[in-house]
């Protein structure tokens, strides 16, 4: 039996396999009980993958997605199943002689609110099934089209036929779909040829241990220098500091009266917003959501019920190493 470990490790996903097999490869790799991944990477495209791994995986419904940075590459003249280049080419057209000008025009025409019909090669479930696995039987079925935003997009180097560019988007934006979108628009058709994801809200590449050094160590103990801890986790959430009586009170589940605070020991908070207790000796106990806005505690009526526990974490368990795989 060894310590378990908690929180929050953003991989830098290689080329060439899935978001799960990350998930399935540290799970067995260090007799991890529980683990997932927020966001999926393509097989093709590499870089932030964020995963929680324990009690991380209750952060999941607060992990806000922020904006999304991608560099990418474009191969223009050709397009795919897939809109990537592991896909076969269905269509070809003549790409020289298109002038850069026009290239970097269209790119700034995606530039806001646009809309997207996400790609039949996605994990997008319809009845239940990934339309992935009705797209390799040669299936293809209506999709919705969805609202995306698109806060920053330049080009970075014309290479002909290959576009370098960087993009900042919305959770939900597929660049693949952007991409062929761009080449239908040029006039010549596209395809992605590389895919590399810079930064996750919060989580950015600087953060993130690659998968060489992941599959060199073995003992979760090596992993702590990469390690985001659950309250560093969910940095915009306001924290207040539990003393022993309350953290016990919060973990059996119970909702905090205002007999419970004190004012010193509260942060601004408003009306439904939630926050983070945490504890001296065990760092995040509990996500609150606040039934009053902060400034108006009716500090008068102590039976009022000011703060209602959303998920508790529990001191580090002990976790099995063996049947975990």
């Amino acid at each position: 039996m060894k310590r378990g470990i908690d929180g929050l490790l953003i991989v830098d996903k290689p080329e060439g396999i899935t978001s799960l097999d990350v998930v399935r490869e540290i799970k067995h790799r260090f007799g991890i009980k529980k683990a997932g991944h927020i966001g999926t990477l393509d097989p093709f495209a590499t870089g932030v993958l964020p995963i929680v791994i324990n009690e991380g995986t209750k952060l999941v419904p607060f992990l806000r997605e922020g904006p999304k940075e991608y560099g990418a590459t474009l191969k223009l003249g050709e397009e795919t199943t897939t809109d990537d280049w592991t896909g076969k080419v269905v269509l070809k057209q003549p790409w020289e002689g298109v002038p850069a000008e026009k290239i970097e025009g269209v790119i700034h025409t995606f530039l806001g609110k646009i809309r997207q019909t996400p790609p039949m090669f996605s994990a997008i479930k319809m009845q239940g099934k990934p339309l992935y696995r009705l797209a390799r039987k040669g299936i293809e079925v209506g999709r919705k089209e969805r609202e995306v935003e698109i806060y920053n997009i330049q080009m970075e180097e014309i290479e002909l036929p290959l576009v370098h560019f960087k993009v900042s988007c919305s959770k939900g934006t597929y660049i693949r779909t952007l991409g062929r979108d761009l080449g239908r628009k040029i006039g010549c058709g596209a395809h992605l040829l590389r895919l590399r994801r810079a930064r996750s809200g919060p989580f950015t590449l600087e953060q993130a241990i690659s998968w060489e050094r992941l599959k060199d160590i073995s003992k979760p103990d090596a992993l702590q220098p990469w390690l985001i801890s659950l309250s560093a986790a969910l940095p915009s959430l306001p924290e207040m500091i539990g003393d022993e009586q309350l953290v016990e009170k919060v973990r059996s589940g119970k909702e905090m009266m205002v007999q419970d605070l004190t004012p010193q020991t509260l942060p601004a908070f408003e009306k439904g917003e939630w926050l983070k207790m945490s504890s001296p000796r065990d760092g995040l106990v509990a996500i609150l959501k606040s039934e009053v806005k902060g400034a108006d505690i009716p500090w008068a009526n102590p039976e009022v019920v000011a703060l209602r526990p959303l998920r508790v974490f529990q001191p580090q368990e002990r976790y099995p190493t063996e049947d975990h795989v």
